[in-house]
């Protein structure tokens, strides 16, 4: 004689039932991607790999293949939603939106300076980055890659899905992971400003629902920052 599953006597759902089921199946995988994710940036904070910019892009790349390998289906559908808006709305939307986080940032850059010690030092230490790679290879890599690639993967991978299982706790868990990729540099500033940044962009799409603007929004944002009117 063979047991029964609750299920089979029309009961609730068992443990081991949901444990099994294809949303459990997808929870995990996206758990593991996160956790590639903050395992590969902590290797290049902690600056144990060289040319930082052009490994990050790597490394944004393959995280990138490796959200559409685990969910092709969804990540495609991601990529086209655009929450109604057409292109040129959204241009503009990612555009403005970057304009605001780089204010924000003006302020934060003022702010750190004067109420840490350390603020300077911590900011000019984020600018040594890659600092061997050229400025133009770093604006390319940053507008084409590195900045699409990881709203790609950060809010239409992780943030999606963890938000489709948990609501606003699973878009807090996706800002955490964001973040917490930082905290291995033990760089204060560095790690504040990647928990703002992962704030405004999760909140971005969660009201707006648009990769599109979100991408548009951290390249130009990245471009900004990095190459065009650093702050160091």
């Amino acid at each position: 004689m063979h047991s029964v599953s609750a299920t089979e006597k029309g009961g609730r759902p068992t443990m081991k039932d949901e444990n099994n089921s294809p949303d459990a199946a997808r929870r995990r995988s996206c758990y593991l991607a996160a956790g590639i994710a903050i395992s590969a940036f902590s290797l290049l904070f902690l600056r144990l790999i060289p040319f930082f910019w052009i490994q990050l892009a790597v490394s944004v790349l393959v995280l990138c293949g490796l959200a559409l390998v685990l969910e092709r289906k969804h990540m495609l559908a991601a990529l086209r939603d655009a929450g109604g808006r057409n292109l040129i709305v959204d241009v503009a939307l990612g555009l403005a939106s970057a304009s605001v986080l780089y204010v924000v940032f003006m302020v934060g850059n003022v702010a750190a300076r004067i109420l840490f010690p350390f603020g300077g030092s911590e900011i000019e230490s984020v600018y040594g980055f890659g600092s061997a790679t050229s400025r133009l290879a770093i604006g390319l890599l940053l507008l084409l890659v590195v900045g699409p690639g990881e709203e790609f993967f950060w809010r239409g991978y992780v943030q999606r899905r963890l938000a489709s299982e948990f609501g606003l706790p699973g878009m807090a868990l996706s800002v955490l992971a964001y973040g917490g990729a930082h905290v291995v540099t033990f760089n204060l500033t560095l790690i504040l400003a990647a928990f703002v940044c992962g704030g405004f962009w999760a909140l971005m799409y969660h009201f707006f629902h648009s990769l599109r603007a979100n991408m548009i929004s951290h390249a130009a944002w990245a471009v900004a920052i990095f190459v065009l009117f650093p702050m160091a």
